[in-house]
């Protein structure tokens, strides 16, 4: 039985990488009920403790409540027969760093990809992907003789200067290739060494261990293992492919999740001092994030979509169909993270979502600022609005992986979080921000979509207390986070129609008040208010060809009675099309951004901006390529078919390279060096 079944005061911590957030929760009539929330800037950055933020946030629910909770910047515990302390902490985090990969996988358009799927299980990043297709296709265009390099020589040199936590070794289907695979261990076994000299000049040479996980053909298993001997930690688990069709991610996501834990949050937990603080252990903010996703979809039976815009990390959690899909993007965020970003989608997507003119160099000046301050915010209404745009595209860039890895994916409600979208002066920015990456089609509904804006981060505090108390999650979750979260039901119209025309007409009938209607024509969003509380009738009439979610095209849809709850926005229209296309004319898309925003009550007057085009180009700072996608990422790996094997001059080839290193490595010569180097 728990220790924290009789315990009624808690305080849950989220550590961030810019900020940190605490929680007061207590029992309230016999259920466990928020009490206070703050949040204080992170102290891991300046100083590598934790406890610092902790400590300021909780002296701000101090004042909130007027309960004491310290003395002399110590936590009162347990609580007192006066009622002041807690009886425990709990605490998640986000800020124990990315665990960097090296996938050795045998195709690059299978095992690979299909590993780049599995890592995204928690904070990690893949820095080298090496697959022996890759040889294969390099010898026929030549690119090794041109390098006086082999391959393998090639890829072992390469993978000695990586300082990657782990290699995940991927590739053969069941009864498939095996020989490939030992090959691909001897490869990581190589590129641990290590080689140092002395004072005298004389060469040592070491092997550094590191975890290992081999998710390849079964078979196989026996011959990976002799490889490896004595220079891994190896963990085997099942096959990640076991046949071209089936891809089996949850036992290599389990295994990169414990393995990040062991190594990673635990040295964290350690370092930071939030191990002396608590009494349970510490959990990952996207395990907290992960576990509520899966509660939630249980309980309400519904498909869940969970998001969360992070300085550092950005999250996005599935559980549809009885399927659950996690996706941790390490180093991609809206504020440590915006290198990643701009690595990934570019300075002008992001400047295509701004309706006033500025500069590249200006932009990206902006941009760099916010890496390097992620905890100020925004001062000025264009900061606001960049904000918002990079917050767009770090969540097309973990909603691209998810579909990547769901294709077909179905969900009823939406839960959003983060600082950019918490922080939103009006909930219309933060539904806007959503939608325009997003971009639900209401296709997987009958009807309408549910979007949930957690803007006191229950979800993650609710997942850190599910771990140790399920019961007071369990009332949390329904008092405090569902009755404050509702932003909008949204409406998707399905459909191409001339900007102007009428897409659909919406008539909203509020249980004991009034009946709106608006018309919505092709190309704009409205709203119809239905406050928190309230409940109401909605019926759509849809013009010619134009769809509601699974129903036929031009078909009247209505809800059922009293359906429709309120929430911030109330019923938001969107009749903008599927995909979002925003005009090309610069002046046509500045009054499409700023129309968007009045429609759902951001602004309210008129556009204050000059035209778009009336700002002259600089040369823009020259950008650090960030590590991102692992070179040779599915854009661009070669395809192959790992029914085939490969040719037997290549096998050939490659065996002949191994030996020659083997021999290197096992008996050196006097030479200073791998690679025929003075």
């Amino acid at each position: 039985m728990s220790d924290l079944i009789a315990l009624h005061a808690f305080l849950v911590a989220d550590v961030g990488s810019a900020t940190t957030h605490i929680w007061l929760v207590d029992a309230v009539d016999g259920e466990t009920r928020l009490i206070g929330h703050a949040e204080a800037p992170s102290s891991i950055a300046s100083t590598g403790d934790a406890t610092h933020a902790i400590i300021e946030a909780t002296r701000r629910i101090e004042e909130q409540t007027g309960r004491r909770l310290l003395n002399n910047d110590a936590l009162i515990t347990p609580k007192n027969a006066e009622g002041d302390g807690v009886d425990g902490i709990l605490a998640c985090s986000s800020a124990a760093g990315v665990m960097s990969l090296i996938v050795a996988a045998v195709a690059g358009d299978i095992s690979a990809r299909s590993a780049q799927r599995a890592v995204r299980a928690t904070y990690t990043r893949i820095f080298q992907t090496i697959t022996l297709d890759d040889a294969v296709r390099q010898d026929q265009v030549g690119v090794m003789a041109d390098s006086g390099l082999t391959w393998i020589e090639r890829q072992v040199q390469a993978l000695l200067g990586v300082p990657a936590d782990g290699v995940l070794i991927v590739g053969g289907i069941e009864n498939g290739a095996r020989d490939a695979l030992v090959r691909l261990a001897h490869i990581v076994k190589l590129a641990s060494l290590s080689v140092q000299f002395d004072s005298q000049g004389q060469q040592t040479r070491n092997f550094n261990r590191r975890p290992v996980i081999f998710a390849g053909n079964s078979q196989a298993r026996e011959g990976v293992a002799a490889a490896l001997a004595d220079h891994a930690d190896l963990t085997i688990v099942d096959n990640i492919r076991p046949t071209l069709d089936v891809e089996r991610l949850d036992p290599v996501r389990r295994e990169i999740v414990r393995v990040y834990n062991e190594r990673v949050l635990t040295r964290f937990a350690r370092t930071s001092g939030l191990q002396r603080l608590m009494r349970t252990p510490l959990y990952t903010s996207c395990d907290a994030a992960g576990v509520m996703t899966r509660f939630i979809a249980e309980l309400t039976q519904c498909n869940v979509l969970a998001l969360d815009v992070g300085s550092m990390n950005i999250t996005a959690h599935l559980c549809s169909q009885g399927r659950y899909s996690p996706v941790v993007l390490g180093g991609v965020g809206s504020g440590y993270g915006i290198g990643a970003v701009l690595a990934r989608r570019g300075v002008d997507a992001i400047r295509r979502w701004l309706p006033f003119p500025i500069s590249e160099r200006d932009l990206v000046h902006w941009l760099l600022n916010k890496m390097l301050r992620p905890h100020i915010p925004p001062l000025t209404r264009e900061e606001l609005l960049i904000e918002h745009a990079v917050a767009r595209e770090a969540l097309s860039c973990v909603l691209e992986a998810l579909l990547d890895e769901r294709p077909d994916a179905g969900y009823d409600r939406v839960f959003v979080g983060g600082g950019v979208l918490r922080h939103a002066p009006h909930p219309g920015l933060a539904l806007l921000t959503v939608l325009d990456a997003l971009q639900p089609t209401s296709r997987e509904n009958i009807m309408a979509l549910d979007v949930h804006l957690d803007s006191l981060g229950l979800m993650n505090a609710c997942g850190a207390l599910a771990f140790s108390e399920a019961d007071a999650a369990l009332t949390l979750f329904e008092r405090d986070l569902m009755n404050n979260t509702p932003l909008a039901t949204v409406v998707t119209t399905l459909g191409a129609g001339r900007a102007g025309e009428m897409a659909v007409e919406a008539e909203l009938r509020v249980e004991g008040g009034a009946t709106h209607t608006v018309r919505v024509a092709h190309g704009e969003i409205a709203r119809l208010n239905l406050a928190p509380g309230r409940y109401g009738t909605l019926t759509l009439r849809p013009a010619t060809g134009v769809q509601i979610g699974r129903n036929a095209p031009g078909a009247e849809v209505a809800s059922e009675l009293a359906a429709v709850r309120g929430s911030a926005l109330g019923v938001v229209i969107d009749a903008r099309g599927r995909p979002l296309r925003l005009p090309d004319e610069p002046q046509a898309r500045q009054q499409a951004l700023w129309s968007w925003l009045m429609a759902l009550g951001v602004e309210r007057e008129p556009l204050p901006y000059p035209a778009l085009d009336s700002v002259e180009e600089a040369p823009a700072p020259v950008l650090l390529s960030v590590v991102g996608e692992p070179r040779g990422s599915q854009a661009s790996l070669p395809r192959y078919d790992e029914r085939q094997t490969m040719d037997a001059s290549a096998t050939s080839r490659i065996e002949d390279d191994l030996a020659k290193l083997r021999q290197t490595v096992e008996a050196p010569q006097k030479k200073r060096g791998l690679f025929r180097r003075n």
